[in-house]
Formats: C-alpha cells, structure tokens, sequence
C-alpha cells in the first residue's frame, strides 16, 4: 500500500506539472509561432510529440530493474561524454546563439548536457554505493567521481554551458556529501570551484557583463531580467488573468523556454507562484519518501540524485526568473519547451518510479 501510494503520488505530481507545461507552452508561445510559422499552436504540437516521446521513456524506464544501473554505470559514463564530444564535432553540432550545445538530428536537435547530466548523476550514485567506507579517502573514494567530473565540464565549457556546469557541480557536491564524504574535503572543493568559476567568469567578457548586470540591472545583459521582474510585478496578488500577460509579446526573449515562469507568474500573480512552489516541494517530499524507503543504498541514494537533478533544476530556472540568480539559460523541467530536457525529466521519473516498487 504504502508503495503505491508512493508512486501515484509521484505520478499525479508530474502529471500536474505536464498540464500546466503544455498549458503555458501554448499560452506563452502561440503568438510567436503565429508570427513564424502562421499556426498558433506550432510550438504546442511538438511539445505534445516530445511528451508521448517522454512519456514512453518513462513506461520503459519503470519497468527496468534499478539495480541494471549499477551494472550500466561505465557505459552511462561513456555515453554522456560521447554526446558531449559529438556536440563539438563539426557537422554534428548545432550552433545556437554563439553556442554549439545541440546535436542536429533529421527529426529534432537533442541537447547533450540534458543527457550527460542524468547519465552523470546515475553514474555517481552507483559509484558512492559501493564506496560507503572508501568515499572518506580522497585518493581513494574521492577523487575518481571528481576526476570524472572535471572531464564532463570541461567538455560543457567548450560549448559553452557555465550554467549546466555549474548545475552540476552543485549536483555532485550535494551527491558525494550525502554518500559520506569529509566536511573538510567539500570545503576544499568548494573554495577551488569558486576560483575557478571567477577565472571562467573573467576569462570571458560576456560572462562577466552577465554578472555585473545581474549585480546593477544594468547594460544589454539585464534586459531579460527586467522584463521578468517586470512580469512578475505586474501579476500581483490574482494576476492580469490567463492569456494576458503582455510580457509575452515579443518583451520576454524565451517567454515559452526559460522565463516561462514569469509569464506564469505575470497571469496567476503570487497566488500562481505560491502554487508552483507547493509542486516543487510535493515533489521533492514524495521523492525524499521513495528515497527514505527504498530496500538499499544504491536505491536511496538513486532516488535522491534523480530528485534532486529535477528540484534543483527547477528551483535554479525559479530563482533566475526573480533576479536571486544570473541568468544560466536553464529551462524548468515539464514547464519549458524543449524535447530534451522533458524527455530526460520523464526518464528521471521512470527510474525513480521503479525505486518506489521496489520499496521496503
């Protein structure tokens, strides 16, 4: 009983964050793709398409024993850096912006660091499963996982991505803490990560303009943020009603991808965002009761990491829209529009989902 209570908590969870993702897809999208493609609902088609794509994922994904992954951790690893170096491969890679982050395929372009980040994650779970003694050794326990890492970023920062690089250096942080590792050693990561994200931060001037006008407000930089604060300012405490926000007319940059929130929040007002938050914490708490109950380690740890990758991607995109982080071209899992990253969030679930049967 208390197993399925589990997942069908977990699955009316998600399946209220799809609604309200193809709902605000086409609400934030419908005039911009009018204006593109002259169909309104352009944009909502193919998120439709991604979801039954993602929702597949999900089916297949329930059904495979969690323990496999312990057995697939290698190739996992091998994966995620294979798309990643293929991101870079001329004729491969799809240039966005000034960044090469997508590989072009005849049906859609597939974003590599969504992909990495899950294989990473379940990689390193698999890994601190098996080192509940070791992971206080640096040498030892340590320093492979961070080895490994140190790989994966370096490989995003080539494409650019500092955003999903520091995402998931938060993710491992958190991850090799929670498997057991020194105080002392995560102080000694965190003040070397912090070096080297200011020297990544100087070494490139439109990191460092992002920063300051995040900072000040400011500059070219800050136009995206503005616009948000301003959504979130004009929805007050109800709202300007559903359909109307008028940051979505060509204002807000990536009202349907990244600050997808802020036009939520421009129409449904605090009570709106109120009501978001609670999605967010419902999901973290059902998937803190999986990872409570789950039968060993590895699950625990699984089904942690894999809530964890979802909840701190959410709350990162949430915190970026009100102005407590930099901008990080970070989309909010179910909500934003993009076949990558819904189809990994749906996997994500379908892990977990297998965790949650399991459980004791």
């Amino acid at each position: 009983m208390y197993q399925k209570r589990n997942q069908i908590m977990l699955l009316g969870v998600v399946g209220c964050f799809l609604c309200l993702g193809l709902l605000m897809v086409y609400n934030a999208s419908s005039i911009k793709a009018f204006h593109l493609s002259g169909q309104s609902g352009f944009f909502l088609s193919r998120q439709v398409v991604y979801a039954l794509g993602g929702a597949a994922l999900l089916s297949v994904a329930a059904r495979i024993d969690y323990h496999w992954w312990l057995k697939l951790r290698v190739l996992l690893v091998l994966a995620g850096l294979a798309l990643l170096v293929l991101v870079l491969v001329p004729g491969f890679g799809h240039q966005v912006k000034g960044a090469t982050r997508w590989i072009k395929t005849p049906f859609f372009n597939l974003q590599a660091s969504e992909f990495c980040k899950l294989c990473f994650i379940v990689y390193l779970c698999a890994y601190l499963a098996g080192k509940e003694e070791k992971i206080r050794d640096f040498k030892k326990g340590l320093l492979p996982p961070l080895l490994i890492f140190a790989l994966y970023a370096a490989l995003l920062m080539l494409e650019p991505d500092f955003g999903s690089t520091v995402v998931l250096a938060a993710m491992t942080l958190v991850m090799v803490f929670v498997g057991g590792a020194r105080l002392k050693h995560l102080i000694g990561l965190i003040a070397v990560g912090g070096v080297l994200g200011a020297v990544a931060i100087l070494h490139k001037g439109y990191r460092l303009a992002r920063l300051t006008s995040f900072l000040s407000l400011t500059g070219r930089g800050a136009y995206q943020l503005k616009q948000s604060l301003i959504a979130y300012g004009a929805g007050g405490l109800h709202g300007v009603g559903a359909g109307n926000s008028a940051q979505k007319l060509f204002y807000l940059p990536e009202a349907y991808t990244d600050f997808i929130v802020a036009v939520w929040a421009e129409e449904f007002g605090f009570v709106g965002v109120l009501i978001l938050v609670a999605m967010i914490l419902a999901l973290l708490l059902v998937g803190l009761k999986i990872a409570g109950s789950a039968p060993d380690r590895f699950g625990r740890l699984l089904a942690f990491g894999l809530t964890l990758f979802l909840v701190l991607q959410m709350t990162v995109n949430f915190w970026v829209t009100l102005g407590l982080l930099p901008t990080k071209g970070l989309t909010f899992p179910f909500l934003s529009y993009g076949g990558s990253s819904l189809c990994v969030s749906f996997a994500a679930i379908g892990v977990l989902l297998n965790v949650a049967r399991q459980a004791g």
